[in-house]
């Protein structure tokens, strides 16, 4: 089939590379750099969202975390495992043996793809063992494995995968329009017919079927999450629970600096993310609560914003509380269009498996 896909985010390349490699003709169209949006502004974590247990999403964390154990093994050489603390105070909302308890249904859904085992520390060994920490209220800390990678370097290993295994890769090529029977309109008098379109435009997935005029069952509600990227190299990897806001927030070790997010902002509309006063306020300060290192503005090297895309029916509304909606994704059929909704980095892989599965079913 001559298949064409919109978007050079994760999703896009991972699918175009799957389905190239399964004998299809693929094009690829990206209106800017190849990963140059949210692909490129994540939190550099290769993971199954231990947080999505409290909601009790075990499937989609099981997934994800074999997903990231594809991609530790895949690509080694830019991907790594980390032990991530999450340190416990008098004032947090889960306690240590909550907390572990999580970290150990997180490894046991890993299988044999488990990175480790989680460790339990009391107040006081937890002074010893993570000493740059602020130990006033520590309670104990729970540690846990996930994966890691250098973005960049990943993203672009990806996208030679693609290419080497066929695909055609149009870079600055905005889609000027398409419809459900296949055709792409590239302007410029360029319309071309495919067996198969491929919206993966990520966060803007929703926004091109609107303005197409396709009809759909689902909806994407845009989140902004916003990171800073420090020049201090930190010991350990943390996950913090903030009691104020009841967000977690990452502060990791990222190869020799530190990297703290995210942040949870709704974004009413499409125009490029960026990172707003409140929230480089809000992550200096949980890196201040908790550190006996300090940090100011100086500090930073780079602040990023990525958008979030949450996948709802249309007949439903987002939850108020983003940091309880998970990175569930959905996999929609119209004629000849497929849709992607939602996903994340870690879990590309699975979602471009479930879109090969979709056109094989659908049979177009």
């Amino acid at each position: 089939m001559r298949i064409a896909v919109i978007g050079g985010g994760i999703n896009g390349v991972m699918c175009a590379w799957r389905l190239s490699e399964s004998g299809h003709s693929v094009d690829l169209f990206e209106a800017q750099r190849m990963m140059c949006e949210t692909s490129s502004n994540s939190s550099k974590l290769l993971h199954g969202g231990i947080r999505y247990l409290e909601q009790g999403h075990f499937g989609l964390v099981r997934e994800a975390l074999h997903d990231r154990a594809w991609w530790l093994k895949t690509a080694p050489h830019i991907t790594r495992s980390i032990e991530i603390a999450m340190p416990v105070y008098k004032s947090s909302k889960r306690g240590r043996l909550t907390l572990y308890a999580a970290a150990s249904i997180y490894s046991l859904l890993a299988g044999k793809f488990s990175l480790g085992k989680p460790r339990l520390f009391a107040a006081e060994e937890s002074s010893g063992a993570f000493g740059e920490l602020n130990t006033t209220d520590l309670s104990g800390v729970v540690t846990f494995f996930d994966g890691q990678m250098n973005e960049e370097l990943l993203g672009s290993w990806v996208v030679k995968q693609a290419r080497d295994a066929g695909v055609e890769i149009h870079e600055h090529t905005p889609v000027q329009s398409f419809d459900t029977a296949g055709w792409v309109n590239l302007g410029a008098d360029s319309v071309k017919k495919y067996d198969v379109v491929i919206n993966a435009a990520g966060p803007w997935a929703a926004y091109l079927n609107e303005q197409n005029q396709v009809n759909t069952n689902f909806t994407l509600t845009l989140v902004r999450g916003s990171h800073l990227l420090v020049d201090y190299q930190l010991k350990h990897s943390y996950l913090f629970q903030d009691p104020k806001s009841n967000r977690v927030v990452y502060v990791l070790d990222y190869f020799g600096r530190t990297l703290i997010g995210t942040t949870e902002v709704l974004q009413e509309t499409n125009n490029s993310p960026s990172c707003s006063i409140e929230e480089r306020k809000f992550l200096i300060e949980i890196f201040n609560q908790h550190f006996k290192h300090q940090i100011s503005r100086q500090d930073i090297v780079r602040e990023y914003s990525g958008l979030r895309p949450i996948l709802c029916k249309n007949e439903n509304s987002a939850t108020a509380d983003h940091s309880k909606a998970s990175r569930e994704s959905e996999v929609e059929v119209t004629g000849r269009l497929v849709t992607v909704y939602g996903g994340k980095w870690t879990s590309a892989p699975s979602l471009a498996a479930k879109i090969e599965t979709k056109l094989r079913d659908a049979r177009i």
